[in-house]
């Protein structure tokens, strides 16, 4: 790989192939990134791809069938589980089977959720959020009381707008866990309304490739390869800005040039010490961040899901404060013994738990440390438990676990002194929202 690009797409996540993929077939030059330390693993589930992205893939030429997960279903301490469904009629049906007073005013809470959903933060002037605001705009918000209403509504937290429509605790508990837990956001903080508005889009449901079926990823990966994108697993040392480009080298001493750095999920951006705020990590460790941490569990057979289904995707939180005060604890770098968790079963034999609660950075003795062993056995410890606390009899299926740890690398990130970074932040609809994000910036260019 050399020369002159217009992206250096880095992760091989969903998203970033299908942003990877979509730019390619647009006429843009694409380099991509791969991690050297990549492994065949059961394909978890993954964003919904929209149909313009499908029709911009041609993914109907690749013997691709996605399924939708069965159903987002949350395991509180007590009671019975509460789920809901992609059909409006079949949530409003298991709610009031279930005796919730709230079941009439589901599809009324979805048309609003999606009335209210602001256009996405698409723009990438500036790359990190630090494009200046827009004067005019802003003060025809403030003439506008609707409109400043609207604002205040889109831009409040969770808690209060689940507030504003429904009595029922377990209700507003379970949409706190499935539409917050994933990005890692409170129901308290400022700004996670939106999460639960774009939780809402259709598009935000997840899929799985049915049967035997080739997985996502591994159809996205052909697609790159098919429409040009240069791939490579090399590592980066530097990445410095010269004019309108960014001069990435490697251990190798090769060198290109690109146009732009992007990061298609924060996730894969922090695993370069890279974060969504300003184009790097906040401090050498993330201090103040949050990390995903995910465990493999391969089990023996006889392992049965909670209500029987397989194709459910499952959260765990004892009640809804349970959310708030694992943001606070990752943000003060410490873990959370009542950690929100999810896990689906991949239908290989495996169940895959995650929690996006945990510490970039740990906070002992007035100062701020990485992770170590002690603690990746501390967390998976905590995830295995709280599967345990739901599921009778778990911790004697396990045959084995594999950990992964999606927080900044201890040293200098490659990127730190790389202006040229867009970094998308966690999107419920990643994989559409990744596509729409390069295309903008490729207008952008022009």
């Amino acid at each position: 790989m050399n020369g002159q690009f217009d992206f250096l797409v880095v992760g091989d996540d969903e998203p970033s192939l299908a942003a990877a993929a979509a730019a390619a077939k647009a006429g843009a030059r694409i380099a991509l990134l791969f991690s050297a330390e990549r492994k065949k693993r059961a394909a978890a589930a993954s964003p919904a791809i929209a149909n313009f992205v499908w029709r911009r893939l041609d993914l109907q030429d690749y013997d691709l069938t996605l399924e939708p997960v069965s159903a987002r279903i949350t395991l509180l301490k007590e009671g019975a589980p509460v789920a809901t469904y992609a059909s409006a009629r079949e949530t409003s049906d298991a709610l009031a089977q279930s005796g919730s007073p709230d079941h009439l005013l589901w599809r009324d809470f979805l048309d609003e959720m999606t009335a209210l959903a602001p256009p996405p933060p698409y723009a990438p002037a500036g790359y990190a959020n630090s494009c200046p605001p827009n004067i005019k705009a802003f003060a025809a918000l403030l003439s506008d009381p609707a409109k400043l209403e609207r604002a205040a509504r889109v831009f409040g937290t969770s808690s209060d707008l689940l507030g504003d429509y429904f009595a029922d605790e377990r209700l507003r508990a379970h949409l706190s866990a499935h539409a917050l837990a994933p990005g890692g956001w409170g129901d308290k903080e400022a700004g996670s309304a939106r999460a639960l508005m774009e939780f809402a889009d259709p598009d935000a449901w997840r899929v799985r490739a049915s049967g035997r079926d080739v997985a996502l990823r591994a159809v996205l990966e052909q697609v790159c390869q098919d429409a040009g994108v240069e791939t490579t697993h090399k590592k980066p040392v530097e990445a410095l800005v010269n004019g309108k480009f960014a001069h990435v080298a490697f251990d190798d001493d090769e060198k290109i040039k690109v146009r732009h750095l992007f990061f298609a999920t924060p996730s894969a951006a922090q695993q370069w010490g890279v974060g969504s705020g300003s184009g790097n990590a906040r401090g050498a460790l993330g201090q103040g961040a949050h990390a995903e941490f995910t465990v493999r569990f391969k089990l023996s057979d006889g392992a049965e899901p909670p209500l029987g289904d397989p194709g459910a995707i499952f959260q765990i939180i004892d009640d809804k404060s349970d959310i708030q005060a694992a943001r606070d604890a990752a943000i003060q770098g410490r873990l959370c013994d009542r950690l929100p968790v999810e896990f689906e079963f991949s239908g290989k034999g495996e169940v895959i738990a995650r929690s996006a609660y945990f510490p970039a950075a740990f906070y002992e003795d007035g100062e701020w440390r990485g992770w170590t062993g002690q603690d990746r056995q501390a967390a998976a410890s905590i995830i295995k438990e709280r599967l345990s606390s739901r599921m009778p009899g778990f911790a004697s299926l396990i045959r084995r676990a594999e950990t992964e740890l999606s927080a900044p690398p201890a040293g200098a990130s490659p990127f730190a002194e790389c202006g040229r970074v867009i970094v998308q932040p966690h999107r419920h609809n990643a994989i559409s929202a990744a596509v729409r994000l390069i295309d903008q910036v490729m207008a952008g260019d022009d």
